[in-house]
């Protein structure tokens, strides 16, 4: 009998352009909340913190106490993946963990990421949790993020690719996706954090 061993699909190898840098690069400095050069447990807290505040929630109720602890969960689930045992990421551990997923032959990490990302952004920005993500709801979470509301519109828009004035959960997927992935300037999804260019 012959082994059945499955093969791994292989990609063919993609290059990490300057602009995938540019876009990596923003959103490090968009989820560096406290502006001090680093990625620490701190500055996803203190989004949970401003979630909580913004849908005025005491901060002992069950739901505050959830979304502080998926937004710490984000922090941790980020070291994990670029097995970092620090409790603190640097601009350069940043950009060559994207580097290296994006460079890579093989399905991997960074397919992880966008689902799991894609999801954890689609749970917070869903404030009333009809599944679906309303103009003034992306606009509301991305002020936290201190990204200009015209910005966030124009991200939201983006996004909202059948136009219902709605973000899916699939249309966060497709964005997130493109956002990382994309070297095209103009693609959909690329003004997901606000603008980077």
């Amino acid at each position: 009998m012959g082994s059945t061993a499955t093969k791994t699909i292989q990609r063919p190898r993609s290059v990490f352009s300057e602009t995938q840098k540019r876009k990596v690069h923003h959103l490090f400095n968009v989820l560096d909340i406290d502006r001090n050069g680093q990625l620490q447990p701190n500055d996803f807290v203190n989004v949970g913190k401003k979630i909580v505040a913004q849908l005025k929630l005491s901060e002992d109720s069950r739901s505050a106490r959830l979304i502080l602890l998926k937004s710490h969960r984000l922090f941790v689930q980020l070291l994990t993946d670029l097995d970092n045992p620090e409790l603190s990421l640097t601009l350069w551990d940043w950009v060559a963990f994207f580097r290296d997923q994006i460079e890579s032959k093989q399905e991997g990490i960074l397919d992880h990421y966008i689902q799991r990302t894609s999801r954890h952004i689609f749970d917070l920005f869903d404030m009333n949790k009809d599944k679906l993500i309303s103009r003034d709801e992306y606009a509301n979470m991305l002020t936290i993020y201190n990204i200009p509301q015209d910005a966030a519109i124009q991200g939201f828009e983006e996004l909202d690719e059948n136009q219902d004035n709605f973000i899916s959960a699939d249309e966060m997927v497709v964005g997130l996706g493109n956002f990382f992935r994309s070297s095209d300037e103009n693609a959909k999804g690329n003004l997901i954090f606000g603008r980077w260019d």
